[in-house]
């Protein structure tokens, strides 16, 4: 079948997670050409338009039988809100005014801010390197934005509205969290950007514009037709399709928490994807920026070790339970 089962071990699932985060650190380079030629509503409308058409076809030959009910029907119209319309919006028009790459490395933040709001949602309490990691990440993201003069280089309008998608990437991945356990994965991700298509027609239709039939295209060895066609589809399947499908499997399986270091990832891959497709140079700031913001964000993350004589007496526990059980 198309999609992998879950419970093929959890090997699996962080080649999903990997694969996802290749996806959507590439999709910056590829939406940076798509907007040479269209405005953002209609590129994310398109984009989710396909993406639903081809989740919908899989979704009726293949899982027909795990559908939604009707009450679940408010939490994934909840989901599609925070991501993908308002993650899409931020992501969009943020990269209209920021490079592709210093908009992935704000993008990487998501487990920073995914930690702080954990803590004060569920009260889990932060230790001490955790917010250390915390405060280190925001030192590299000021380090990428702030030049030799402490003036700040990048668009302001632009940082907002990543940072708006930061958010909602925080919030979408608290309310998967909560439904994911009760909602096939695959019914997710098409109702999810089903959800999210109908929510950007309106806006399509009040600040839709024609295609730009004089712009200049980034390669110039292919037509521009083919340039635009081929990003939306890349876009649409890689990036909209798979890479939600892959991170919804990887939440559900293994945890929002931890699904969410594999976003350290997305800066990397659009850096390397900026250079080789787009001849984006890579400064010192840059590379810099970003070591010192995944050292935070992996920061954020540490757990310390369990003493191995709790581990054998949590062992113990459980084997005696077993023997209960089979008594």
């Amino acid at each position: 079948m198309l999609f992998m089962k879950e419970d093929r071990g959890l090997n699996w699932v962080y080649v999903l997670v990997f694969f996802a985060m290749l996806f959507w650190g590439v999709s910056f380079v590829f939406s940076s050409i798509v907007l040479r030629y269209m405005d953002p509503f209609t590129i994310l409308f398109i984009r989710l338009l396909i993406s639903s058409v081809l989740m919908w076809i899989v979704v009726l030959f293949f899982y027909r039988k795990y559908a939604v009910k009707r009450n679940e029907l408010k939490m994934l119209a909840l989901l599609a809100l925070f991501e993908p319309f308002l993650y899409f919006i931020g992501e969009t028009f943020g990269l209209q005014r920021v490079s592709p790459t210093i908009t992935a490395l704000i993008i990487s933040t998501i487990p920073v801010f995914t930690a702080l709001t954990v803590f004060f949602a569920y009260k889990v309490k932060l230790k001490k390197i955790n917010v250390i990691g915390i405060a280190i990440s925001f030192v590299g993201v000021l380090f990428m934005i702030v030049g030799k003069n402490m003036e700040l280089t990048v668009d302001m309008v632009g940082l907002l509205f990543l940072f708006l998608a930061v958010a909602s990437a925080v919030c979408y991945g608290l309310v998967l969290t909560k439904i994911a356990g009760g909602i096939h994965v695959v019914w997710i991700t098409a109702m999810q950007n089903t959800f999210s298509m109908f929510m950007f027609l309106p806006l399509v239709l009040v600040f839709g514009r024609p295609i730009r039939q004089t712009a200049t295209p980034v390669y110039t060895f292919i037509s521009p037709a083919v340039e635009l066609w081929g990003s939306l589809f890349i876009l649409a399947v890689f990036c909209s399709t798979l890479a939600f499908l892959f991170y919804n499997i990887s939440v559900k399986t293994i945890g929002v928490t931890r699904s969410s270091i594999f976003t350290n990832l997305i800066p990397v891959f659009t850096a390397i994807a900026s250079f080789l497709l787009l001849n984006e140079q890579m400064t010192i700031n840059k590379v810099l920026g970003m070591i010192i913001i995944i050292a935070g964000v992996i920061l954020t993350q540490s757990k310390k070790k369990e003493p191995l004589q709790k581990l054998v007496n949590i062992d113990k526990v459980n084997v005696d339970i077993d023997k209960i059980k089979m008594q």
